[in-house]
């Protein structure tokens, strides 16, 4: 497999779980303060935002594609790791499906 420009790697795991801790957190900071703005109307809200950043983070899959050892592979196990969050916490912090 061939690394990144220094030996770092993006799509390696540790790179790719610290990315996904800190989107998670930063979902759990929007919600916080949309609970407050918004009140009833958070959910819905959260959830149309959470929709456009998950569809607006492929936008680096451009970039990904052009790294040494991105793979078909390797970019679809990224994408998955962009909707599976994103699901997880809209569906943990809102009642939209419950």
């Amino acid at each position: 497999m061939t690394l990144g420009s220094g030996g770092f790697d993006p799509l390696a795991v540790g790179p790719v779980t610290v990315a996904t801790a800190i989107g998670v957190v930063g979902a759990v900071a929007v919600y916080a303060l949309f609970v407050r703005l918004f009140a009833e109307r958070a959910d819905r809200r959260f959830v149309a935002i959470a929709a456009v950043v998950c569809l607006a983070s492929f936008v680096t899959f451009v970039e990904a594609a052009t790294i040494p050892g991105a793979t078909t592979g390797r970019l679809a196990a990224l994408g998955a790791m962009h909707v599976v969050p994103a699901v997880v916490c809209v569906a943990a912090l809102t009642r939209v499906w419950r």
